[in-house]
């Protein structure tokens, strides 16, 4: 049988059959620049190769679009293979940090850095569903441990992001994921450190921005029940939703997102009750936004509050009484020492700015212990 001629080796595999453009790892290049650095990483951009190496690194530059590069086929490609077989991709990052992990039973570490709008929470997103695809483990409580993991990305997502002027996914928080292995690569546990909240943003935006998105989820999408108990409407309804004049985001379904919320708390074993209560303190956050004041009729360095309605309705989705949530709101307590015993007790009244300041800073405080406490009831749930 006459042999055919041998066919030639191809490095293309899977997904990076199409011709390349420019240079896939930068160390490669032969003349370093700024510009030749730029001018390879446009090259490539061009030709949909959003993904470029130099060394170990990996370079990301956003397509703001969906480049059909994550399908479970193009994941399945990059398992057990080596960095350099495939073309650069973020599987190739997660791939070789899990084998490493294996092989040599040493803690593994990804940064992700760059500027708003680069797409470090996508990337995060997706080492993440890498590594829930290739680890091991078929047990119950193993799959249990990668369900949620995942669920933390929308979750964390609803009440830590929003839309900005560069970005309609903006992570504005600081989030640090330890995901725990046995010796079998089989994930046992996770455990979230978040940091720096912008909680500025609970009380104000600037133009054409959005509050964090949970707000939009919530009001556009309550259940019947939270809409009669909590008092819940549209987002135009609520200054701190409303103010900044932007109550949609393009290509974002708020209602969807907020089932996918609802979905990822019951993963994570957040109770009915518990639910109920995160929505509570919602409202009392927006209802705080609507709390306005004038000068008092007796005073104009003193305020009062316009519509005591509100504060009666803010009281009761706090369990407080109306009379303490008006105080606290027009007056502020100081005590004058006396040499290190209890010295004297004052109310001093604020005047209209003092006042609103008063109120955002009680919203942002609200808002700062509730994701404190869905963090720390994540972590409960991961390390259970």
């Amino acid at each position: 049988m006459a042999r055919g001629r041998p066919r030639k080796a191809d490095w293309s595999e899977g997904t990076t059959r199409k011709k390349q453009a420019g240079v896939s790892d930068m160390t490669m290049l032969s003349k370093i620049t700024n510009e030749s650095i730029n001018d390879n990483l446009k090259m490539r951009f061009e030709n949909a190769d959003i993904y470029t190496y130099i060394g170990n690194v990996l370079i990301s530059v956003n397509p703001f679009k969906d480049l059909g590069i994550y399908t479970p086929q193009v994941l399945k490609s990059y398992e057990n293979k080596n960095r350099m077989e495939l073309a650069p991709h973020v599987y190739a990052i997660a791939e070789g940090a899990f084998r490493n992990m294996i092989a040599y039973s040493e803690d593994q570490c990804v940064i992700i850095s760059g500027e708003s709008g680069a797409g470090k929470t996508e990337a995060a997103k997706k080492i993440m569903e890498y590594i829930a695809a290739v680890s091991g483990g078929n047990s119950s409580s193993i799959k249990e441990i990668k369900d949620m993991v995942l669920a933390t990305n929308p979750l964390l997502e609803s009440f830590g992001c929003a839309k900005t002027l560069r970005n309609n996914n903006s992570s504005r928080h600081g989030k640090y994921l330890e995901i725990q292995f046995n010796a079998g690569g089989e994930p046992v546990g996770a455990m979230i450190t978040n940091y720096l909240l912008e909680k500025n943003r609970v009380v104000g935006q600037i133009q054409n921005e959005r509050n964090f998105h949970i707000f939009y989820q919530f009001t556009k999408s309550a259940s019947d029940e939270y809409r009669q108990n909590f008092g819940i409407s549209g987002p135009e309804n609520f200054l701190y939703t409303s103010k900044a004049g932007c109550l949609d985001v393009p290509n974002m379904d708020d209602s969807r997102e907020y089932a996918d919320t609802l979905k990822a708390m019951s993963v994570i074993g957040i109770s009915t009750a518990e639910q109920d209560q995160i929505h509570r303190m919602l409202a009392a956050i927006l209802w705080l936004g609507n709390v306005q004041f004038v000068p008092h009729k007796d005073d104009d360095n003193m305020s009062q509050i316009t519509d005591p309605d509100i504060t009666a309705f803010i009281a009761y989705l706090l369990e407080s009484t109306p009379e303490l949530v008006s105080k606290v709101l027009v007056s502020r307590t100081i005590e004058t020492p006396r040499g290190g015993r209890r010295g004297s007790v004052y109310d001093v009244p604020l005047n209209i700015a003092q006042a609103e300041s008063a109120r955002n800073g009680l919203a942002k405080a609200i808002y700062d212990r509730l994701f404190d406490w869905i963090v720390m009831r994540v972590n409960q749930a991961m390390q259970a």
